[in-house]
């Protein structure tokens, strides 16, 4: 739990003032978070807005052993937590926006734009999630229409001519249907240019609408009726050569044009029923995602490596879930689950050589079905909960793949094949809370993580086409305390991860590419701990810190390289984060009040690949933002990277002209908003 969910309860005989009890929906019990066996952070709207968490990426800095990467474009996002995460394939994961799963790792870096809170469970989720939830469970949430006319509308430009326009309506249509609708713009003139041709190549044009529609069809029956489309536009990359000695990047510098585009749109219908003896829930989404990706990949002035890439991507998903009532003594959840992927891929990867031009033509058409049925149940003995969990998951997946190699005019057919891969698993769950009063909360938990295994996009080799699923053991014991008359919240845990078969990315033997393979053994364990202090009216502090040590317990590369020992790819040895809040109340006609936030957060060390050749060092990262709130309106200043700290977002090597690259960070931004409530 996070300093953004802070709140204050007074009561009129004693003037005493406390934390407010946060509900966490992500358990799909609506449960106190301080009961919740496992750990577990949230956000509400003023903290989203406080913080200036503007997409995925920012938090990571706020949460213990969590970190994503920014790989400059949306088109991959990779969320590692407790060293659990995969920078190629699908997510390891679990994300769901107004419970619609986000399955493809080209939507889930969307802008944020009135969302309602955002709930982050570290450990395996795949009781109720399945094999996507393997690290954890991101959940992100929108509000429900309410029956109040009202509307506002925020702009927020800063540094690089970047602006934001975010406007949001509600309307009652009847006693019984309203709905709301959100709408942004958001551009940027970019941070880097590209001294081959002088133009900015992070530049980005985003926007998009969402919209949500609420049936109160009758007391016991509701339903909600979700729409949204975003489209993005970013024309480069700001990839520069990578010195290792002085871990700096060059200028960046390539001739071929370069962009990512994206649409997707998304559609959910939810429904439910409270019944005499138990509630009803049934969801529906449909999600499709069209991008486009063009890249210089060699990112010289030279034309060596060039790549264009389309995509068509569909997903259908349902779930029906039946669950106890609130306040029976047996808390219990069940339900069937079921989803259909199609993927649709072209790949162009030309090649320029001592032989002349060579187009490598690939066309991947993969369909994905997936089937589960779960349960969970909650039993209380006197001061101990008992949870228990099960999940059984069966998926097939069939990939249809045709490969053309292209001379000038001549095009020769080198290989197809149709294939396809089943898996089926057993997802058990157990954990044991003591809790001897509202206060204290000490639990244990043992879960297992799965995430299946797939088909790789570059294939060189037979024995390369597919890989393997990733299985591991989750130990976590934990404690929550609750102190100073609900002041003080104290969240501490210790976990170990016992991971078989990691899918690890390596690779392909001509260097021109990546694939998937399975490491033999993995392990990751450490410690969290989380606080928060409401020290009075006006004053609150948090501090967050976690310590990771993740490895390779085996791992031999190939014949002559052996990565047993080494630590995992992109595991800070540390992340460390410090918030703090000061209201000044002014109770004057003009302003309310002046809010006044600091935060600083911290990154240890980190290796870029599995070798440990190449590493980030630890780096630091203080923002700020100030806030007075009127009546009907709320205007402010912020700054991030206030320090101008240098660091690399992001790096890979390309084995072939044994080169590695990497993104620099932008520098310090500041900005100013206005938000008016109509």
């Amino acid at each position: 739990m996070m300093m953004g969910m802070i709140g204050i309860a007074q009561t009129k005989q004693n003037d005493t003032i406390h934390i407010k009890e946060v509900r966490i929906d992500v358990t799909k019990q609506n449960q106190k978070s301080h009961n919740i066996p496992m750990s577990v952070t949230a956000f509400n709207a003023k903290a989203i807005e406080t913080l200036k968490i503007d997409d995925i990426t920012d938090i990571k800095s706020l949460i213990p052993n969590v970190f994503i990467p920014k790989h400059g474009t949306r088109l991959n996002t990779d969320i590692y937590i407790r060293g659990v995460g995969t920078s190629k394939g699908e997510p390891s994961v679990g994300i769901y926006v107004d419970d619609i799963p986000y399955f493809d790792s080209g939507t889930v870096n969307f802008e944020f734009a009135n969302i309602s809170k955002i709930e982050l469970l570290r450990g395996p989720q795949g009781t109720l999630y399945g094999r996507n939830a393997m690290g954890g469970l991101l959940k992100i949430y929108t509000p429900d229409p309410v029956f109040e006319r009202k509307a506002d509308i925020k702009l927020d430009y800063s540094r690089f001519n970047t602006y934001k326009i975010d406007g949001n309506y509600n309307q009652v249509i009847s006693d019984k249907i309203a709905f709301n609708f959100n709408t942004f713009y958001k551009h940027s003139d970019g941070f880097f240019t590209n001294k081959f041709d002088n133009k900015k190549v992070d530049a980005e044009k985003t926007y998009g609408w969402h919209s949500k529609f609420r049936f109160d069809i009758s007391d016991k029956l509701k339903a909600r009726l979700l729409l949204s489309c975003e489209k993005s536009n970013q024309p480069g990359f700001a990839y520069g050569v990578y010195d290792s000695n002085t871990q700096t990047v060059n200028d960046v510098n390539y001739n071929n044009p370069s962009k990512y585009e994206r649409k997707f749109r998304t559609a959910g219908l939810n429904l439910k029923y409270e019944a005499s003896l138990f509630d009803i829930n049934f969801s529906t989404s449909f999600q499709k995602l069209i991008d486009t990706y063009l890249i210089d990949q060699d990112f010289t002035p030279n034309d060596i490596y060039a790549v264009d890439m389309n995509r068509n991507n569909n997903a259908i998903v349902e779930e029906l879930s039946f669950k106890s009532k609130p306040d029976s003594k047996l808390k219990w959840i069940g339900g069937l689950f079921a989803f259909q992927r199609d993927l649709l891929k072209d790949v162009d990867f030309s090649i320029n050589g001592s032989h002349g031009k060579m187009n490598f033509l690939k066309n991947y058409n993969q369909k994905i079905y997936g089937f589960a049925g779960y349960g969970q149940a909650d039993y209380s003995i006197h001061q101990f909960v008992i949870s228990t969990g099960l999940r059984y998951d069966l998926e097939n997946a069939q990939l249809d793949y045709n490969y053309d190699l292209k001379r000038g005019e001549n095009t020769t057919h080198k290989t197809d094949f149709n294939h396809q891969l089943k898996f089926n698993q057993i997802l058990p769950k157990l954990s044991l809370s003591y809790l001897p009063n509202d206060k204290v909360n000490i639990y244990t938990s043992i879960t297992k993580g799965y995430k299946a295994g797939g088909f790789n996009a570059t294939i060189e080799r037979d024995e390369d086409e597919t890989f393997e699923p990733e299985y591991s053991i989750n130990y976590e014991t934990g404690v929550k305390l609750r102190s100073l008359k609900n002041k003080l919240i104290t969240n501490f845990s210790l976990f170990y991860i016992d991971w078989d078969h990691q899918q690890v990315v390596q690779s392909v033997p001509s260097g021109r590419g990546t694939m998937i393979k399975n490491a033999g053994k993995s392990e990751s364990k450490g410690v969290e701990f989380e606080t928060q202090y409401l020290i009075n009216h006006n004053l609150d502090f948090a501090l967050n810190f976690g310590y990771d040590d993740a490895k390779f317990i085996k791992y031999k590369y190939n014949d002559t390289k052996d990565y047993t020992g080494n630590q995992l790819p992109l595991v800070p040895k540390y992340t460390f984060s410090t918030i703090m809040n000061y209201k000044w109340r002014l109770n004057k006609k003009a302003i309310k009040y002046v809010l006044f936030n600091v935060n600083y957060n911290r990154f240890g060390k980190y290796y870029w690949t599995a070798d440990n050749a190449d590493y980030q060092k630890s780096y630091g990262l203080l923002n700020a933002n100030i806030k007075f709130v009127l009546k009907k309106a709320n205007i402010g200043f912020w700054a991030k990277n206030i320090t101008n700290e240098k660091y690399n977002k992001y790096y890979f090597t390309i084995s072939t002209l044994h080169k590695a690259y990497a993104e620099a960070s932008k520098p310090v931004q500041f900005g100013v908003f206005i938000k008016y409530k109509f």
